[in-house]
């Protein structure tokens, strides 16, 4: 049912008493079907029934004071209804502004990363890794910044060999909603192709509450705020009984 606008059936509640004049103004038209409607204002009267309007305003003033108060509850109730939508719209599209689509395959999960570097951007799929002490790239796939790289010493990979790495400086680091501005990433040369570009290590994930949906392949980034979120459309849907 529109939060405006009342089909027939109201008119149960709203009978053309006579009474003293009413305060506010509630319209009603008879569409092509035979209904009655009734609207609150003369605007959302269609043009080809606004030619009742003068009609309709002289009952409309001619209300019991019982009518009147049925009235005004129910204009109440509607204005409450639309304020309660309006805000559970406004908690979902916060709550959808926390997650953020991943790649999923087995308990494998990546999610693009967009890495800013003078003035260039490229987006990278980093693998979700709470087992990597740093973030990671791998060599081949900044390789279209041309950024300057510091050597790091080497590290010890999977199997035991150790391979030479690097640091690369990135003026940000972003994904979903998160920002995590200047950072030094790990650079490594991967002896494979892995299929990923690298690794989103404890360094940033260590900073952040989040979790991970495998259902729906999203993560949720800032997990407190998207769980009180929830709680509260939750209270607003049961409340208002959306």
């Amino acid at each position: 049912m529109s939060k405006r606008v009342l089909v027939a059936g109201l008119a149960l509640l709203l009978p053309s008493l006579w009474g003293i004049p009413a305060v506010a103004e509630v319209y009603h038209y008879v569409d092509q079907h035979g209904r009655k409607i009734y609207v609150d204002r003369q605007s959302q009267i269609p043009p080809q029934y606004r030619g009742q309007t003068q009609r309709l305003k002289e009952e409309s003033e001619t209300l019991s004071h019982s009518a009147r108060e049925r009235r005004a509850q129910i204009l109440q109730r509607l204005e409450a209804e639309k304020g309660a939508k309006g805000e559970v719209a406004a908690i979902e599209a916060e709550m959808a502004s926390l997650e953020q689509r991943a790649i999923v395959n087995g308990n494998s999960v990546q999610v693009p990363v967009e890495l800013r570097y003078q003035g260039k951007r490229k987006t990278v799929n980093l693998i979700v890794d709470t087992g990597a002490t740093r973030t990671l790239l791998h060599k081949s796939t900044i390789r279209s910044l041309g950024a300057m790289l510091r050597p790091a010493g080497h590290a010890q990979v999977v199997g035991g060999a150790r391979i030479p790495t690097s640091l690369m400086p990135v003026d940000g680091i972003s994904f979903g909603p998160v920002d995590q501005g200047k950072s030094e990433l790990l650079v490594i040369e991967p002896s494979t192709v892995p299929g990923y570009d690298g690794l989103l290590g404890m360094d940033i994930l260590g900073k952040l509450k989040y979790e991970i949906d495998m259902d729906r392949k999203v993560v949720i980034w800032h997990a407190d705020r998207y769980r009180e979120l929830a709680r509260t459309r939750q209270e607003l849907l049961a409340e208002n009984s959306l």
